[in-house]
């Protein structure tokens, strides 16, 4: 085993009510990784267990690599330990084991993603869409505030009916007397079920008197409730780790407040682990005024093996260049400090498209074809499920007519022609799909082709005076790039690729590292990534916290290009003590 820093050590040693701020490269996952095994070495108490839980599943088995490696072969972690997300650790030990004692029948809850039911209640669909808001079901929920809510919004409308409720909450009482609740209301189910019934709380503690939770900073408001809720149940030891810089998922709930206010807290001792394992000193110097955390403080320490790389951070100023000329830029840089060109060595990082010559505005002729496209996309590279859902709105809307939410879509299907028919016809067009590699406009061509094809094999009649061929239409030039047509279709979904270097989106490489970094500023306005925002953008935005975790991936080389500005000389938090200036 590595020897552990002093602060590792006070990690290592500290029990109760901790919260751990770890910068980028600390060794965060090693240190928890230790910390499970410290307990896990002298464990006598067969039914109760350490719960070690983060944000996401690649996170989580991230946690038992490091623990494997470390003890030289755990094997499973199995009973009475638990390794896991957040939400299956609520999921399995509080909604479903308890949550009976909640829903309309007294039986164990189901937990959908969508809703598949489609209860027969029309009028919150009817009216709800003629008032201009969303038909998805699964976007509202009850607040551990007793509010109701649409994603993060307080839901705000007149349409209320005898009983005093809004359609919308009527249609949430009609699934829950069926015992239903969805995937995002889960925590907030959780919450309300141990205020009701407190034993709950205690009978958990009992059985995890020590909960970790990695990536702490990624936790909604209802998640960070129900384990302040277990907290006060009398839990041994729960320790938060993670870094308030480095929350970039509040599209998905999170909320890094949660975390935030707990350093302060005089019931939460805060431990620090400011040493940086990964990245130069260069690199954190240059890194630190671009965190929110870091001002008035000392820069973190390096660490690691590459502590002493005389190598500074770069700002590449472009002006007018292409793509080409500064990746091309970048990686002779990366070859003149002997930096190997591999994938896990190497990287070249955007805020949107990887591939910016496929920002073709007006690209596609109708919400079919773009529809079919990105399912032909997800079938053979990401989710069959989302593709299957593509296909099937885009086939819906050019068989029958304009879509709607799923229940009247399913039922005018029905109409049409049987379920099982429909779904061969779908499979039909997956199965001949043309290849992603080829350029998009012959993509089109042959699916076209395809299309008219298994229409005829099914014996399925589009809709009167539409032609496939006026659907299935793309753009036909464009003045910025005239050989977009000959791009590959994969190149205008792809979020990551691994060829000769790593291209990929900033949240793609959360928790990685590589040697060297490109970031690749395209565009100098908008609401992305751009000079202004990168010099003077408020360091508490999650676009700003999207930079510093980008930033903060390499070991030696770090590339910032974006558009020069003119009659700037020094880009504010770019200092050129820091920064190296390049004008390409």
């Amino acid at each position: 085993m590595e020897e552990l820093t002093r602060e590792q050590l006070s990690f290592l040693e500290a029990e109760g009510r901790v919260i751990v701020r770890a910068c980028p490269g600390s060794g965060k996952t090693y240190s928890v990784a230790t910390k499970l095994l410290s307990y896990l070495d002298n464990w006598d108490r067969y039914h109760q267990g350490v719960a070690v839980l983060s944000f996401t599943n690649v996170a989580s088995e991230e946690i038992h690599k490091k623990a494997y490696l470390l003890n030289k072969g755990i094997g499973k972690l199995d009973y009475p330990h638990y390794i896991g997300t957040v939400d299956s650790f609520i999921n399995e030990f509080i909604v479903l084991r308890y949550g009976y004692l909640k829903t309309h029948d007294k039986v164990r809850p189901l937990i959908a993603l969508s809703d598949n039911w489609k209860l027969p209640y029309s009028y919150w669909r009817k009216e709800c869409k003629r008032n201009g808001c969303v038909d998805n079901i699964e976007k509202f929920h009850w607040g551990i505030d007793k509010e109701f809510y649409k994603d993060k919004e307080i839901v705000s409308c007149e349409l209320r009916g005898k009983s005093q409720l809004l359609p919308c909450q009527q249609y949430k009482v009609m699934l829950m007397k069926k015992n239903i609740i969805f995937q995002n209301e889960v925590a907030s189910f959780a919450y309300r079920l141990l205020k009701e019934y407190p034993m709950i709380a205690t009978a958990i503690v009992e059985r995890f008197p020590v909960i970790i939770i990695d990536e702490a900073q990624d936790t909604s408001e209802e998640q960070m409730a129900v384990f302040d809720l277990l907290t006060e149940a009398g839990i041994k030891s729960m320790f938060l780790v993670g870094d308030p810089d480095q929350a970039i998922y509040e599209w998905r709930n999170a909320n890094p407040e949660c975390f935030k206010q707990k350093i302060d807290a005089e019931s939460w001792k805060c431990i620090e682990l400011t040493g940086n394992f990964r990245s130069s000193q260069h690199i954190c110097d240059a890194t630190s005024l671009f965190s929110a955390t870091m001002q008035g403080q000392r820069t973190n320490e390096a660490l690691g093996d590459y502590k002493d790389e005389s190598q500074k951070p770069v700002l590449l100023l472009t002006n007018g260049n292409t793509e080409t000329e500064v990746i091309d830029y970048f990686l002779e840089k990366c070859r003149s400090m002997d930096i190997e060109i591999k994938s896990d060595k190497v990287a070249v990082l955007t805020r949107g498209r990887i591939h910016s010559d496929t920002d073709i505005k007006g690209l596609w002729k109708s919400k079919e074809i773009e529809l079919i496209a990105k399912a032909a996309y997800e079938w053979k590279c990401g989710s069959r499920k989302k593709a299957f859902s593509d296909m099937y709105k885009a086939s819906f809307r050019i068989l029958i007519g304009e879509e709607t939410d799923e229940y009247l879509m399913s039922k005018k299907i029905r109409e049409y022609t049987d379920e099982d028919n429909w779904k061969d016809f779908i499979i039909d067009v997956f199965c001949g799909l043309p290849n992603i590699d080829l350029g998009i406009a012959e993509w089109v061509s042959q699916l076209t082709n395809l299309y008219i094809d298994v229409l005829k094999k099914n014996n399925f009649q589009i809709t009167e005076g539409i032609s496939i061929k006026d659907i299935f239409k793309i753009k036909v030039r464009d003045k910025s790039n005239p050989e977009f047509k000959g791009i590959p279709l994969k190149n205008y979904f792809e979020k990551k690729s691994s060829g000769e270097y790593t291209r990929s989106s900033i949240h793609g490489v959360k928790g990685e590292t590589y040697d060297a970094v490109l970031i690749y500023v395209k565009s100098k306005t908008g609401n992305t990534l751009t000079p202004k925002f990168l010099m003077e953008g408020d360091l508490e935005d999650e676009l700003m916290r999207i930079a510093y975790v980008a930033m903060t991936r390499p070991r030696r080389l770090l590339v910032v290009a974006m558009p020069e500005i003119k009659n700037i000389k020094e880009y504010n938090r770019f200092s050129v003590d820091n920064w190296e200036y390049i004008y390409l």
